[in-house]
């Protein structure tokens, strides 16, 4: 019982527009019944007037007074739902029961207009003379059927409803009553009646189709929209992306520089600043880039923090952060402007809390001040790179000024660096060899080779300064390459307990096939590889700790000797020994000056002792006094190098000095009581040192 109501109301709701297996087809019954309650009262009208206008004569009739109480009824009940707001979720396109009761209604409505119709046609047709006849009365019910469809052919079952309930029955009254009289009018009604109908439902499938096409318009409309605001997101997202650092939430460099622009253009002037942040790179070795990346945000922060309001704060790139200081008479202000730059630079310094330590960092900032006659932004960032590479060189703490020094030393820069891509650079280039002694015994253990420029215009080009530029521009392979090429070759004169040591750049050791290209050359040359002793920087480990670690392991497998080079000038070295195996450290410069003091000699004998404890032999660099040499010896330090035990020398002098410790046939080694005589004579006129400007 209970299912058969069930599939009862199911196949109600499917005639008044419900479960409709087609999408459009339910969205276009459900806005049709939407547009009924703009003409429902016309409907109720089409009811009431013809009505009325029948009841005038004939309210003796007990079907009119019986009608009269149907329709009050009728008008009373759904004079709310229709004259009133409907709450949300009561309207018939939504609420079933609701719809329910419209079609109730329109049935009701139909059949009771029906037999109101018939029942005074026919009672007046059986009165003779009967005023007024049968036909007005139907012609009037017919009249008031056809305009009620009309009214309610936003539902199309309130329109078949009304058809059949109420067209049809009025029809056939007018066929049984006139067509015996008139049979072509009576056809005349019959086709009018079928063309009605037709009409009616082709309507509905004629506004279906065009619904659907507006539906496909509008859905195409809404897809393009949506396109265009997912274009629109897309562009703000990619602007924002290109415009912002994703981890630190800075200005990009674009939009750094753009910013800038900005303000310049507005008549404002200012300081334009490059920090770049030290001890950085051992954080990411240490703690991991996640811990690098905390330490690149917390600085992102202290610098919007303490920098003024206004101030642009980009992120330029890795670890190098761009501010520009806005003023309004920078020439006047130029000491505030420096003066808060500097409070940047020492809010850096302070230690950060990372989640398992504490580290601290160091920052160096060059500076160019910008004003109305400032060059591009670009270029005053280069001005400002040159400052800033001034100030690190120099172990500057606060913000170096773009100045005609500087200007000067870079122009130098870039006219080597157009020398170095020249054709024949490589011809330019030589070789000096510093000799290294054994401090206990005084032997002369092997020479470091030094590389040396002397350029036709630009004179005399030190290492310090070429070296770096070869690294940037990627020519630093082929002058390492072709250099120890030199030097082995030459090299290969010696007696076999003399070594080469060579220095490899940073750049060279962490590339992929630095190892390979070096044990495949001194193979060429058929040079003994424990002869060989490469050094390595710690600046090498931190470009690239695995390759560099890599590199190394092949070239002690190979056979040549591998030496840390400045152990001491950076706080990481420790952890390179420890993670890479070396054959001797070569202590920097700055320990042995240190030396000279109580406080500098105990860290030295620190520092030797631990380099023993290691198994790793020890060299003293920048011996430069015999204070010095008795000093480093005295507290255990293996071998020495320095002004003071022998300059550079050309290839005449190495051969001159090579014959003094090493004469054939002999078998003794040079006594310490001999050793300022023996380095007099090592300096003679046939072995007179080259020009050097990082002398060890």
């Amino acid at each position: 019982m209970i299912e058969d109501r069930v599939k009862l109301l199911q196949h109600i709701d499917r005639l008044i527009g419900f479960e409709s297996d087609d999408e459009i087809a339910d969205r276009f019954s459900r806005e049709r019944v939407k547009s009924v309650r703009e003409t429902i009262h016309y409907y109720y009208l089409t009811i009431l007037a013809p009505y009325a206008g029948l009841a005038w004569v004939t309210w003796d009739h007990l079907v009119t007074r019986i009608v009269a109480c149907i329709l009050a009824l009728a008008v009373a009940f759904r004079f709310r739902h229709w004259m009133l707001p409907v709450p949300e979720g009561k309207t018939e396109d939504v609420n079933r029961n609701a719809a329910r009761l419209t079609g109730f209604m329109v049935v009701l409505l139909s059949c009771t207009q029906a037999a109101f119709y018939l029942t005074l046609a026919f009672d007046l047709d059986g009165m003779a003379g009967g005023t007024p006849s049968w036909l007005p009365i139907l012609a009037l019910g017919l009249l008031a059927a056809l305009t009620q469809g009309a009214a309610l052919t936003g539902i199309i079952f309130a329109s078949r409803v009304i058809f059949f309930c109420f067209v049809m029955p009025v029809v056939a009254a007018v066929l049984y009553l006139f067509a015996a009289s008139n049979i072509p009018a009576s056809v005349a009604t019959v086709v009018l009646t079928a063309v009605n109908f037709y009409i009616a439902e082709t309507s509905h499938r004629t506004q279906l189709r065009l619904f659907q096409a507006q539906y496909d318009a509008d859905a195409a409309l809404l897809r393009m929209e949506r396109t265009n605001t997912e274009l629109a997101d897309a562009r703000r997202n990619a602007q924002y992306q290109a415009e912002t650092d994703n981890l630190t939430g800075l200005r990009s460099r674009l939009a750094f520089i753009h910013d800038i622009e900005a303000k310049l253009d507005g008549g404002q002037c200012g300081l334009l600043a490059v920090i770049d942040l030290d001890r950085f790179k051992p954080i990411n070795d240490l703690y991991g880039h996640h811990a690098g990346d905390i330490v690149l945000r917390q600085v992102a922060l202290r610098l919007q923090r303490v920098l003024p309001q206004g101030t642009v704060v980009g992120r330029l790139g890795g670890d190098e952060f761009g501010v520009f200081i806005a003023g309004s008479s920078c020439l006047a202000e130029l000491g505030e402007l420096v003066d808060v730059c500097d409070k940047a630079l020492r809010q850096l310094c302070k230690p950060m809390r990372l989640a398992n330590a504490q580290v601290s960092i160091g920052a160096c900032a060059g500076a160019r001040l910008l004003g109305e006659d400032a060059p591009d932004v670009d270029q005053a960032l280069r001005d400002a790179d040159a400052a800033l590479y001034f100030a690190k060189r120099n172990d500057m703490i606060e913000t170096k000024l773009f100045d005609a020094e500087i200007r000067d030393k870079n122009k130098r820069l870039h006219a080597i660096e157009t020398a170095l891509l020249e054709e024949g650079a490589l011809d330019q280039l030589s070789l000096a060899y510093q000799p290294i002694f054994n401090l206990r015994t005084g032997q002369l253990s092997s020479f470091e080779a030094l590389a040396r420029w002397e350029h036709p215009v630009l004179g005399n080009i030190s290492p310090g300064q070429f070296i770096p530029i070869a690294e940037r521009i990627g020519c630093i392979r082929p002058i390492t390459l072709a250099l120890l090429s030199r030097a082995v070759d030459f090299a290969a004169e010696w007696p076999a307990s003399c070594r080469l040591s060579f220095n490899l750049s940073a750049a060279h050791i962490c590339g992929g096939d630095a190892a390979s290209e070096i044990v495949a050359l001194i193979k060429q040359k058929n040079y003994p590889a424990e002869r060989l002793q490469l050094e390595i920087t710690e600046t090498a480990m931190l470009v690239d700790f695995a390759t560099a670690r890599r590199n190394v392991d092949m070239l002690r497998e190979a056979g040549c000797r591998v030496a840390l080079d400045d152990f001491g000038a950076g706080f990481a070295s420790l952890v390179y020994l420890r993670e890479i195996r070396f054959d001797k450290v070569k202590i920097d410069g700055s320990l042995i000056k240190r030396a000279r003091h109580p406080q500098g000699r105990d860290m030295l004998r620190g520092v030797v002792k631990m380099i023993a404890a290691m198994k790793l032999e020890s060299v003293a660099e920048f011996i430069a006094t015999s204070g010095d040499r008795e000093t480093a010896r005295e507290l255990g330090a293996e071998f020495g190098q320095g002004y003071h035990l022998g300059y550079p020398l050309d290839e005449e002098g190495t051969r001159d000095l090579l014959a003094q410790y090493h004469w054939p046939h002999s078998t003794k080694v040079r006594s310490l009581a001999n050793w300022e005589l023996d380095r007099q004579e090592a300096l003679a006129p046939s072995a007179r040192p080259l020009p050097l400007t990082r002398e060890k």
